[in-house]
């Protein structure tokens, strides 16, 4: 049963602002849109932060959406101190799509904890009832770090106002860690490259990853919670962003050199007063600065050990694996298609490994099979299936057999070589239609290996013939002049266009001034995807692409001055209003912070968007050409 109220609400604030007649149309066209209300799936989950120092506090939040609670059991907490809690925010959302209205009720509860020890601890579900029903939460990991030995982190300020001198690489470095750096040939190994940083990071540019070379390579997409956190280096606490995961798998065996790479970072330093004193007023008025510094990522060697004498039917697999096998019939009739599905699941280099050989018989027509491979890469290592489906056609009857297939792998964890087998298949095949073939053998089969049975002579098709007149004649008709004409006038009118645009490409200038709106807005398309997609930091990369590239085809800035001063300067030139120049500065500013920052701190990417698209067509009105 739909609940009224709010369109009761709802018509009571309508009435006051429009007549009778309006309102009872406007309010009939709701009571039909809410008689089609519902609430979306219930979610219940929880959120921590996954790493925190021992002896801070930190929030653990249980939110509910799409449901009213009954009775709330919380896990066990008696590895941490519980300060507050809980703290219960209730809250509801209407909201109208294509006519169709929607309820929703949200509720967080909150608990203020501290942790009592060093460890990682696990937070087991919650527990709620809704409607008489359990729901429950995800588990959580939390890893208590000691406290920061270190003191306070010294790269905030520079007494002499040379900000650079205090940014040391102990402030701020990478690093790739490998799960393995001792591996047999094809055994995967997990590369994870982080920033460890104290400092107060702004952005990253030119980032040059190390190259695998010797290695397939296949990239981890992580999600935003997994891509931030806090470690502890030697007596130090640092915040990490995992800049890059991949899975690793070594082509060649030997010592393999991983090459170093770079990243440039933009940090935000404080700086104090010029003359060497400072005090208590410096930290409230003492001046930023952007300081850019260059961190390199160290290479590594990996030891690649050759698999040990490989069989000679070995399937190039390395890992740990299962294999299941079916067929359609075992009773069929000649010309029908006989199917063998073979399902090998697993973990290791599933999309690396060669099928399982099967041998049909002779008087069988055999069709390249059809092989489907779905893969499962995390941070724990690589898992997937790999569905191979065989096609063959029996062409006369009689009594086969199709022997067992082998499937031979490496097993990583014994360190020996094992064997899977297919059953052995016995076929009892019937006389069938010589004419007939099975329609399924269109989905298996290339040009060159359709053959047509029961039919040797195709005759030519003598309906519908068209004849013409032999003295039918297309010299000298008007079509004939035409043919001339049309492509001689077509040529002058493409020689004027082209000669006005290579005149127009001449200036430079006019063609970047011309192209600025359209390059920003097809940025600001591909930011809608990664926006859809609530992919955070390519959004505003993205985002940010739109808005530099615009001031400089707009502006007519080399990409090499692209600076923030220089674009302020530039948009003063062209009269462009202070309040439009300082929203500018502004956004970039908070939207350079925003694409590295561990947590939202822009308001919603659904604001930042519409903001950016709003400063957009302020600029194209108020830049003087």
């Amino acid at each position: 049963m739909p609940n009224y109220a709010f369109l009761i609400i709802f018509a009571s604030s309508l009435h006051k602002t429009i007549n009778m007649k309006r309102f009872f149309l406007y309010f009939a066209l709701l009571l039909l849109s809410g008689l089609n209300a519902f609430a979306d799936d219930i979610q219940f989950t929880a959120s921590a932060p996954n790493a925190v120092v021992n002896g801070r506090r930190f929030n653990l939040v249980f939110s509910l959406k799409n449901a009213q609670p009954e009775n709330l059991q919380i896990p066990d907490l008696s590895n941490f101190e519980v300060i507050m809690g809980p703290s219960v925010s209730q809250g509801s959302e209407f909201r109208i799509i294509n006519g169709t209205t929607t309820k929703s009720e949200n509720v967080s509860y909150t608990y203020i904890l501290q942790p009592k020890k060093e460890g990682t601890f696990t937070i087991s579900p919650a527990k709620i009832t809704v409607n008489g029903k359990t729901v429950m939460t995800n588990a959580l990991t939390i890893k208590v770090l000691p406290e920061d030995q270190a003191g306070n982190v010294a790269a905030n300020g520079s007494s002499n106002g040379d900000a650079t001198v205090s940014i040391s690489n102990d402030d701020i470095f990478v690093k790739t860690e490998f799960s393995k750096r001792k591996v047999f040939e094809q055994e995967h190994i997990i590369a994870t490259t982080k920033l460890y940083y104290r400092v107060n990071v702004r952005g990253l540019e030119d980032i040059k990853f190390p190259e695998y070379k010797g290695f397939t390579v296949q990239d981890i997409t992580l999600s935003e919670d997994k891509k931030y956190g806090m470690e502890n280096v030697n007596g130090k606490n640092y915040k990490t962003a995992t800049l890059k995961q991949s899975i690793l798998f070594p082509q060649r065996t030997g010592t393999l050199d991983i090459e170093s790479g770079k990243v440039n970072t933009i940090i935000q330093v404080q700086v104090g007063n010029q003359r060497g004193s400072r005090n208590i007023f410096d930290d409230f008025f003492g001046s930023y600065k952007d300081v850019r510094k260059i961190i390199s990522i160290p290479g590594a060697k990996i030891e690649v050990t050759p698999l040990p004498n490989k069989p000679a039917n070995f399937n190039n697999a390395v890992g740990t694996f299962q294999m299941q096998s079916s067929i359609n019939s075992e009773n069929v009739k000649a010309n029908e298609a006989i199917n063998i599905k073979i399902k090998i699941t697993g973990n290791g280099n599933v999309k690396y490994i060669k099928n399982p050989d099967i041998k049909f018989p002779n008087d069988f027509e055999v069709y390249e099979p059809k092989v489907d491979t779905k893969i499962n890469a995390t941070a724990s290592g690589v898992s997937g299936t790999k569905e191979i489906e065989y096609l063959a056609i029996p062409r006369f009857a009689g009594d086969f057999t199709i022997p067992a297939a082998q499937f031979i792998y490496f097993d990583t964890n014994t360190k020996q070589y094992k064997t899977l087998s297919t059953p052995e298949y016995h076929l009892k095949v019937e006389k069938g239609d010589a004419s007939s073939i099975s329609p399924q053998v269109v989905n298996y089969t290339n040009k060159e290996d359709v053959k047509f049975f029961g039919k040797d002579i195709r005759f030519i098709d003598t309906k519908n013939l068209k004849v013409k007149d032999k003295d039918d004649y297309i010299y000298g008709s008007t079509t004939f002049w035409l043919s001339y004409i049309i492509p001689l006038f077509l040529f002058f009118a493409l020689f004027v266009l082209y000669r006005k645009q290579a005149k127009e490409n001449a200036n430079i200038a006019l063609m970047k001034n011309k192209r600025a709106n359209k390059q920003a807005k097809k940025r600001l398309k591909t930011a809608e995807a990664h926006l859809k997609e609530d992919n955070k930091a390519a959004f505003y990369e993205e985002i940010l692409k739109a808005l530099w590239g615009y001031t400089s085809d707009k502006l007519n800035i080399p990409v090499a001055e692209l600076t923030k001063d220089n674009i302020e300067s530039e948009l003063a030139l062209h009269k462009v209003s202070q309040d439009t120049i300082n929203e500018f500065m502004q956004i970039l500013h908070t939207y350079e912070f925003a694409r590295f920052a561990p947590a939202e701190s822009v308001g919603t990417m659904d604001d930042s968007y519409e903001k950016a698209i709003e400063l957009i067509g302020k600029l194209e009105e108020e830049v003087r050409k």
